[in-house]
């Protein structure tokens, strides 16, 4: 069994959790352990992996949800389990709490566990070649600029229907999970996790009667640029980005794998919401 770890980048504290269960897991569970090429100068080990080019067995990710997502970036459409080391009060994703990373690591390599898939959204923009990976949240169509004060102009259509025109400061489509990210906080709904659907939610329009839909995870969301919008790009789970132009239609699907979490105990929607907002 090959395991990698890979912590936040340039966190101490995430470092040191790392080194520990690198040592823990080749000395004492005689499994292959290996450490994210990435933070390799900051976590002393002779074997390392490339997140997305190397293969490995298990991921152990160390961090927040932002450390979480940029791994699930770099993975794409690898469908390689991970599990989750929470650093930190808010980390709405990851659940092992620090103290207990060695047990929930012995756990993982003797098979006591289970896995939750998360379904994913993929994007394409018509037209040029987009390297934007799989959004575990949401995928935004949202003003840019230097001061992003600008109104976009967006057409939103499902399938081959009209779902709404949206002057304002852009559109977020989301995931089931992600319906608890920003979506949530721009006036979405929350969506059970075990719904398999997307969340269509305005942000900010102009139009006083817009309101989120909720549709079927199988449709195809456009979203067409205005010839006369501002400038406007689009974001990936708040880390990746592409600047679109006015007449960019950007077409939003089901990612065809999901993100394959490692549990050890079943935390609720509600219970994450709960906690991860105290």
């Amino acid at each position: 069994m090959k395991i990698g770890v890979a912590p936040k980048k340039g966190s101490v504290h995430a470092a040191l959790i790392a080194k520990e269960l690198l040592v823990y897991g080749e000395q004492e569970l005689g499994v292959e352990m290996l450490i994210s090429k990435e933070v390799i100068d900051e976590v002393s080990w002779d074997k390392s992996f490339v997140v997305g080019v190397d293969d490995v067995d298990f991921i152990v990710v160390v961090g927040g949800d932002g450390t979480l997502l940029r791994i699930l970036h770099r993975l794409g459409d690898k469908d390689i389990p991970i599990m989750t080391v929470r650093m930190g009060r808010r980390g709405f994703l990851l659940d092992v709490p620090p103290f207990e990373a060695r047990s929930r690591l012995k756990d993982l390599v003797e098979k006591r566990f289970v896995i939750e898939e998360y379904m994913r959204i993929q994007v394409a923009i018509d037209g040029r070649s987009s390297v934007l990976p799989p959004a575990l949240n949401e995928v935004m169509v949202s003003s840019w600029g230097p001061t992003r004060t600008k109104v976009v102009r967006l057409t939103v259509y499902k399938d081959e229907d009209l779902v709404c025109s949206v002057d304002g400061d852009g559109v977020i489509v989301a995931t089931p999970i992600g319906s608890t990210a920003y979506s949530l906080a721009a006036g979405g709904p929350i969506i059970d996790s075990e719904l398999k659907v997307m969340v269509i939610t305005p942000l900010a329009p102009m139009q006083l009667g817009l309101r989120p839909v909720v549709i079927p995870a199988d449709s195809v969301v456009r979203i067409k640029i205005g010839s006369d919008s501002g400038p406007a790009a689009c974001i990936v789970d708040g880390q990746d980005i592409e600047v679109l132009k006015p007449g960019d239609s950007i077409v939003v699907t089901r990612a065809p794998k999901p993100a394959r979490i490692v549990r050890f105990t079943r935390i609720p929607t509600y219970a994450r919401l709960r906690y991860a907002r105290v």
